[in-house]
């Protein structure tokens, strides 16, 4: 039953997209080009590099969980009238799989970090999943950092898929070659800033493990020298009673003064952590999605920033 209702839903999204045409014909005289995006880095990149040659919208709603969310037919339809898609890998990006695999050739899909490779995500991911004393959910999954999907988290690759983006708009528009290329030189400027901070708060750290309610911090922790200890998994696999109590074990050892949480994620675990070992909350972005409690001209900069101050916190008070 499940196969049949997933066919006919399926062919009568076709059906209605072939009904409203092919995707949206952007990019005319004054008319700005119609993008979607997945993580909201990506929308950032679009907006500050096309400026007001572009309409940029994440599928994503205010505080979702990525890892849980399901477009609706409806929402699909919408962003088949997209002039671009915007995502970061076909691995990384599941959603924009579905979606492209239900909208056809409706609309031109992009992923902004094909250009990084495997290489490159597990020498920043390798060896600082969990730290020395963390614990591992399942150790096939976390065997690499392939699994982790937070890329952007890391400026380095963050750096290079705003290129991937200013690259992509520039194919769509040639004419506007010149404001694409500024105004990614600005953003350049500013995601190099990044990362020199975060090259000095880590460059000698009063201690080198940040655990944090669930494990977003692969990249950072790989590219900058410190160790992360999710307390819950990848995919929110929560820990065992004896992991529990290694974890609370460390935290007293090392005496943590914090646990990091994510803005639209909650994890009552992490509460009970917190309460055994009288740690502070501090609150990390992990910029996926934006909450109702961001300010509405945040940006990717702006949110890393507010980051860099937060990872300070965490290792070196």
């Amino acid at each position: 039953m499940k196969k049949l209702m997933t066919a006919i839903y399926t062919t009568l999204l076709v059906l209605t997209l072939a009904a409203c045409g092919n995707g949206g014909d952007g990019g005319g005289e004054n008319e700005a080009f119609q993008i979607y995006t997945t993580v909201f880095p990506l929308k950032s990149f679009a907006e500050q590099i096309g400026g007001d040659t572009v309409d940029v919208e994440t599928i994503y709603p205010n505080g979702v969980d990525v890892h849980s969310y399901e477009p609706t037919q409806k929402e699909m339809i919408g962003f088949a009238g997209g002039d671009l898609f915007l995502y970061t890998t076909d691995e990384f990006d599941p959603v924009a799989e579905k979606i492209k695999n239900a909208v056809g050739d409706h609309s031109k899909f992009y992923a902004a970090g094909a250009g990084i490779s495997e290489d490159d995500f597990i020498a920043m991911h390798e060896g600082h999943d969990h730290g020395e004393e963390g614990h591992d959910h399942d150790e096939e999954e976390h065997e690499h950092g392939s699994e982790d999907p937070h890329i952007w988290l890391d400026p380095i690759f963050s750096l290079q898929m705003a290129e991937s983006v200013k690259d992509r708009l520039v194919e769509m528009n040639p004419e506007q070659e010149a404001l694409y290329t500024e105004n990614f030189e600005t953003l350049a400027d500013d995601i190099k800033d990044i990362d020199a901070e975060f090259k000095s708060i880590t460059k000698a750290p009063v201690r080198d493990t940040i655990y944090i309610s669930h494990e977003s911090l692969g990249y950072l922790a790989g590219r900058y020298h410190f160790n992360q200890v999710g307390i819950t998994g990848m995919n929110n696999q929560e820990p065992s009673q004896q992991e529990l109590v290694e974890i609370i074990e460390n935290v007293e050892a090392h005496e943590a003064p914090y646990i990091l949480y994510e803005q639209n994620l909650t994890s009552k675990i992490a509460d009970t952590i917190r309460r055994e070992t009288n740690t502070e909350p501090l609150e990390f972005h992990n910029l996926s999605v934006l909450t109702d409690r961001d300010p509405n001209d945040a940006t990717y900069q702006s949110l890393m920033r507010e980051n860099v101050r937060v990872i300070d916190r965490a290792l070196n008070e």
